[in-house]
């Protein structure tokens, strides 16, 4: 019998959190860019200008594995793989342009909030 007492970290409350979806830096820029038209990986690369190769290769096999993304491969001599959203990517557009906006207006004031208060030698 499964232990019910486990809670899984992607659940909260009965609810799936898509948080690996928005977590870092590039994946809102990768998905708003192949929201565009699809790109090869070179080109994807080239567009977004000082991502890393490691980086990119990996938050695309991120975005691919969660299926917000397709990855196409094709050519018989030269191999080219062409990523593009899928259409739960293209759903997920309009939320993330959304949470963008919000955090453009208030990120600063909820990450104010999380900081802690510098050490005092009252509390040292």
């Amino acid at each position: 019998m499964k232990d019910q007492s486990k809670t899984n970290i992607n659940t909260i409350h009965g609810l799936k959190v898509p948080a690996p979806i928005f977590i870092g830096r590039w994946t809102p820029k990768i998905l708003f860019s192949l929201e565009r038209k699809p790109y090869r990986h070179g080109e994807l690369r080239r567009f977004l200008g000082d991502v890393s190769q490691r980086m990119l290769t990996r938050t695309l096999r991120n975005l691919e594995s969660t299926g917000l993304i397709n990855r196409r491969v094709a050519g018989s001599k030269v191999i080219a793989v062409e990523y593009s959203l899928t259409k739960a990517g293209k759903t997920i557009i309009a939320p993330l342009r959304g949470m963008c906006r919000w955090a453009a207006r208030y990120g600063k004031v909820v990450s104010a909030d999380v900081h802690l208060p510098a050490k005092t030698s009252e509390t040292s």
